[in-house]
């Protein structure tokens, strides 16, 4: 099948499909998919030629599209039809999609080549948090670059590349080791160690986190049963997998196999978690609570932030952002942001770690302020195994 020359063809994705689910179930979904489709329907131009691809996408062929600047004008148009939230059993819900576009050149363009390209040009708008993007040589090098990636990835996984670290945290009035939060190195063989910047989004996005994670909370809780009763360790775990039943079953295994007290496992989210689908994730968070684990909030003073949120969160620890704790001592409103945070947390007795400590002026600070753990470089950075246990446990 080919398509005439000067068109765009389109591929429209209807983002977080499996968050929708599992927030209002199969039947309500109907409804929304239907709303999606509808909306879709009326995006388009009579000349334009739509088709369902299951249910979280469908193609469009633009007519008389063939430049950037026609697409971002039709893509504009796109995300205009879909800001107002969709009305579901008298519930506001957000429908928010992302769009890959290819420019059809001429007619010899395949089809199935061109939804292929479209395809990638999504991938790339979703990987960059954008709303679409257009198709060309860069999106094909991306392509090819992260699929090679995760290859590795999966490959190091398998032959024990992955090395966990440990940075310590420290009381703030004492200054005496309360434990450390567990951070994920590769030791890629030749090459110098990848840090996690590189390699977790992509792990994220294809699925290879789901493995690393298990590892990483199994090999964590093995470790806490070779250190002092006293000390914790945090493991991070990516908003995604706390809507995997199958974590509970992992975290649970863990401790009894050796004989860990659960209250020494911290589990840490990033805030960003209750932008969306907030009764689920705090439904899964008191579930994961409920196993005697403690749950850190991660980068707070970042997202979704508010007092409704503090009373219903079921939680231990809020960890302050480091945006706000590096520039506190030259910042009047970070510092009030700081002294806010530390005194509304323990309000609702949650302990406060502030994270990106660089120097002992802030952290002497903090400690006035109230603060109970600091982390960061005016301490110690992150160390591998050997090198934390020599400095901080023999």
């Amino acid at each position: 099948m080919h398509a005439p020359g000067n068109r765009t063809l389109g591929l429209v994705e209807l983002s977080d499909i499996n968050g929708l689910l599992d927030t209002y179930g199969p039947e309500s979904f109907k409804l929304l998919h239907e709303a999606f489709i509808d909306r879709l329907k009326s995006w388009a131009r009579s000349n334009d030629k739509l088709r369902r691809l299951g249910n979280d996408r469908l193609c469009i062929i633009l007519q008389n599209v063939h430049s950037r600047a026609q697409i971002e004008l039709a893509a504009a148009k796109l995300f205009r039809i879909f800001e107002e939230p969709y009305c579901l059993l008298g519930t506001p819900v957000m429908m928010e999609v992302t769009a890959g576009f290819v420019i059809l050149k001429d007619k010899t363009t395949d089809i199935k080549l061109a939804l292929r390209q479209a395809g990638k040009a999504l991938r790339q708008a979703r990987k960059s948090s954008e709303l679409f993007d257009v198709y060309g040589p860069q999106c094909e090098e991306n392509y090819i670059d992260e699929r090679d990636l995760v290859r590795k990835l999966e490959a190091a996984i398998e032959l024990g590349e992955l090395e966990l670290y440990y940075q310590p945290k420290l009381h703030a009035g004492y200054r005496s080791l309360v434990g450390a939060e567990v951070l994920m190195r590769w030791h890629r063989e030749g090459q110098q160690v990848v840090t996690p910047d590189r390699f977790i989004p992509v792990a994220e996005r294809h699925h290879v986190i789901k493995p690393m994670t298990w590892w990483a909370i199994k090999s964590t809780v093995s470790r806490l049963a070779h250190w002092p009763e006293e000390l914790s360790l945090a493991v991070n775990v990516t908003p995604t997998l706390l809507l995997d039943d199958e974590i509970l079953s992992v975290v649970k295994d863990s401790l009894e196999i050796h004989g860990v007290k659960a209250s020494r496992l911290i589990l840490e989210v990033t805030e960003s978690i209750m932008v969306d689908n907030q009764d689920i994730m705090l439904g899964k968070l008191a579930c994961l609570r409920s196993l005697g684990v403690k749950i850190a909030i991660d980068d707070f003073g970042t997202g979704f932030s508010s007092l409704t949120y503090f009373r219903d969160l079921p939680a231990d620890e809020i960890k302050i952002d480091k945006g706000f704790v590096t520039p506190m001592l030259h910042s009047k409103k970070d510092h009030a942001i700081v002294k806010a945070v530390i005194d509304l947390a323990h309000n609702f007795s949650l302990r406060v770690v502030a994270e990106g400590v660089e120097d002992e002026q802030t952290a002497s600070r903090l400690a006035e302020m109230g603060c109970d753990v600091l982390q960061g470089y005016a301490f110690d950075r992150p160390l591998p195994l050997e090198e934390f246990e020599k400095c901080y446990i023999s």
